[in-house]
């Protein structure tokens, strides 16, 4: 008895003390996450205060903070190192589901997208050698798990001093390389940092084609749809517009859908529209039906002619279920309350305003490469944050396309509802 007695005293102690390393290590691996996570969570406190000079330079320490803890993390700690970045990163997703059939699901739903990161990361950092974990922060970005594509490295470097392009994110990465090393061949990570700001634009000044009103609007995402709201919401829009006209704007931009309905199915609505068209372009989001298909779309109003571009890339389980249709239309009506799922356009679309030219593009789109592949000058991006607030999703998505006006030297106009209205050029410190 007394033997049995010492053995499971010893065996507590033992378990105890796995325990204890457990959550160790656990606690370890969270605060490499958080580092990871840096460049973005630091940017909501930042950018929310309005202190954009700071964050730019406390990120450009942070983002290469973020690159140390990839390349650093221990390898048996990496599915964790993944999930906890998933959940910090992308949590978010989860909230658009308080709005459907099944809110019970969010904590589901934010298990599952840190479960999928947490195995992407798995197999990223299967290597412990420094090259191979560098080639990993370079293959990151290639991964669109379900063609969600906002985690890639270079976008962490869009309100810091480096480049965003190709070439200066090697130059990063070979700075932190030699970072890492010991002895006098560290003075190469001065030079290699050096050379990752030279494709920066500090100050050089982008101004908008013409004097544009970029509303900024406030409905909830529980009352937008319903149709007792309509008439005031459409009386806001139409006044938003005629404060345009008074203060003598050229073209007024209104959010995602600020129409919540399926426009060109109101002829009245869209004879005001067009009459107010004779003295400002309009700029609008609203759904378009086709026959028995439906389209997020933008419609343009000018000089009394209407013109519609329907979304190209839509969200990934907010708009469209990225899986063969015997699985998506079970779980769209699961989720939804409804099997049907908007139709997409096949190509980017421009409109031209006043003999300017401007790329669409709808919220998730905005921040996805293909609009910008043939270097668009003037893009317009409509948004609705209102499926994700209050989040971390609005500024996560302004460093988007931050880093997307950067690469493609283009000056974005973000009308957004629930999340602020802005300019972005692709200067640093001139314009958002």
């Amino acid at each position: 008895m007394l033997f049995y007695q010492k053995y499971l005293r010893f065996y507590g102690i033992k378990m105890q003390q796995t325990h204890l390393h457990f959550l160790q290590k656990q606690l370890q691996t969270f605060l490499f996450a958080l580092i990871f996570s840096l460049p973005i969570l630091s940017g909501t406190l930042f950018l929310s205060l309005g202190y954009e000079r700071l964050y730019i330079a406390l990120n450009t320490l942070f983002a290469l903070c973020a690159l140390i803890a990839f390349i650093k993390i221990d390898k048996k700690m990496r599915f964790y190192f993944g999930f906890y970045v998933g959940v910090l990163l992308f949590y978010w997703i989860a909230l658009s589901f308080r709005f459907s059939p099944m809110p019970i699901l969010i904590p589901l739903i934010i298990f599952l997208v840190a479960s999928i990161y947490g195995l992407i990361f798995t197999f990223l950092l299967w290597f412990e050698n420094i090259f191979f974990r560098i080639l990993a922060l370079l293959f990151l970005g290639y991964i669109h798990p379900f063609y969600f594509d906002w985690l890639f490295v270079e976008s962490f470097f869009a309100y810091s001093i480096f480049g965003v392009d190709k070439i200066s994110f090697c130059c990063v990465l070979l700075g932190v390389f030699f970072l890492l090393q010991k002895g006098k061949i560290r003075i190469f990570a001065l030079l290699f940092l050096t050379l990752a700001t030279l494709q920066t634009e500090f100050f050089k000044t982008y101004k908008a084609p013409l004097d544009i009103e970029l509303a900024q609007t406030a409905v909830p995402q529980d009352i937008r749809w319903d149709s007792e709201n309509l008439y005031q919401i459409v009386q806001k829009n139409l006044q938003y517009i005629q404060d345009a006209i008074k203060n003598k704007k050229a073209m007024v931009v209104l959010p995602e859908t600020a129409f919540p309905i399926v426009l060109n199915h109101y002829p009245q609505i869209l004879a005001s529209l067009k009459e107010l068209s004779q003295n400002i372009a309009i700029v609008t989001g609203a759904l378009r039906g086709d026959r028995d298909r439906i389209f997020n779309s933008t419609y343009i109003f000018n000089e009394g002619n209407i013109e519609m571009i329907d979304k190209v890339v839509l969200a990934p389980f907010g708009e469209k279920i990225p899986l063969p249709n015997f699985l998506a239309k079970p779980l769209s009506k699961l989720f939804f309350g409804t099997e049907q799922s908007f139709d997409f356009a096949k190509e980017p679309r421009n409109f031209v305003i006043d003999n300017k030219i401007f790329r669409n593009a709808i919220c998730y789109e905005g921040t996805s490469k293909i609009l910008y592949q043939d270097k668009p000058q003037y893009v317009v991006v409509i948004s609705n944050n209102a499926w994700f607030y209050p989040s971390i999703e609005p500024f996560f998505q302004q460093i988007l396309l931050k880093y997307y006006a950067r690469i493609s030297k283009a000056l974005i106009l973000h009308s957004a509802n629930f999340s602020d209205s802005m300019i972005i050029t692709p200067s640093l410190f001139l314009g958002k």
